[in-house]
């Protein structure tokens, strides 16, 4: 309709003012759909200070944000709208997100329905095909349904979704903030005694811990768990105890939230094996003592050594530092 009404105008002349094309292209370029990060933002259930936008730009993170955009209302005598029909953005893959401005991309152009109805913008991380790769899948959206993330960890994915935000045709939407959904471990070693100076640590376990589950892009809700496994923690192969003092092993680990404990073993090269439970002691945002390792939250667990006890743990909150952030806009 648009390119016969062009015709139409082409011939207007230069004495005529040719704005109707420039009107057009207006109207077209408001309903293309942009999306951008806006910055980072502290929550107060993290109590962690944020970080930057460049984080998030960086590879790995920037390319591997999955965006699916569903109707939610229209002005049309009976619009098609909602999960389950076709969707604006149908779980489109960010290809980058600028360090300089925010501006996140992705293959191709989209636009807001011609009837001028809104869109309700969903985002999620990692990035998973609806045909998967053995870990990580995404499930189609059904009648009232979003889709779901269905995932087996391995312990370095950082699952997260932000809350939906909406816009339509001359309406940008608000910021998009992402939150993380699981519980992160960080490791320290302390040997007060020197007793393992000189030792190597060979790995550190997280034992029997579920590894499966969905969850909601939409809401952030996970379904059951399941697939019980024990998790290595990345980085603690061959790692030499140099001092008395507490020293960092490894990387950080993602794990499901809301356990009561986990269950940690340590292996060494000479000395054998070590196991300790390990709950969390920090005060909740009620201000009582944790009794569960809480979403969205890092825990510093501190594996002390000494010749009476053999290994004991305490676990601590810690700002969540995973390739360098957290809470996360996008706009």
């Amino acid at each position: 309709m648009f390119r016969n009404f062009l015709f139409l105008v082409a011939f207007c002349g230069a004495f005529a003012s040719c704005s109707t094309k420039q009107d057009l292209d207006v109207r077209e370029s408001e309903r293309v759909i942009r999306l951008g990060a806006g910055g980072v933002e502290e929550t107060p259930r993290t109590k962690a200070v944020v970080n930057s936008l460049t984080d998030l730009a960086s590879p790995g993170v920037g390319d591997n944000i999955g965006i699916c955009g569903v109707r939610v209302n229209s002005n049309t005598a009976a619009p098609v709208m909602g999960w389950g029909n076709v969707l604006p953005m149908d779980n489109v893959r960010t290809t980058a997100v600028s360090a300089a401005n925010g501006a996140v991309s992705w293959n191709g152009v989209y636009f807001y329905p011609l009837d001028n109805a809104y869109v309700k913008f969903c985002a999620y991380h990692p990035y998973a095909s609806y045909e998967g790769n053995g870990r990580l899948r995404l499930e189609p959206s059904s009648t009232g349904k979003a889709p779901l993330l269905s995932f087996t960890l391995n312990g370095e994915d950082d699952i997260m979704y932000a809350t939906p935000v909406i816009g339509k045709q001359g309406s940008a939407p608000d910021p998009l903030m992402f939150h993380h959904t699981l519980t992160q471990l960080t490791f320290e070693i302390i040997d007060d005694s020197g007793t393992l100076v000189g030792e190597k640590i060979q790995s550190i376990e997280v034992l029997d811990v579920n590894t499966s589950s969905t969850m909601n892009i939409e809401t952030g809700a996970f379904g059951t768990w399941g697939t019980k496994a024990n998790l290595t923690v990345s980085g603690t192969a061959d790692v030499e105890i140099l001092s008395t003092a507490a020293q960092a092993v490894g990387s950080s680990i993602m794990l499901q939230p809301g356990q009561a404990s986990f269950k940690v073993r340590v292996n060494t090269s000479s000395l054998g094996s070590y196991t300790a439970t390990i709950r969390p002691t920090s005060i909740g945002d009620n201000g009582s003592y944790e009794t569960s390792f809480a979403a969205g939250r890092s825990y510093l667990i501190s594996l002390r050594f000494d010749k009476t006890t053999e290994l004991g743990a305490l676990a601590t909150v810690t700002d969540w530092v995973l390739i360098g952030y957290d809470e996360i806009t996008i706009k």
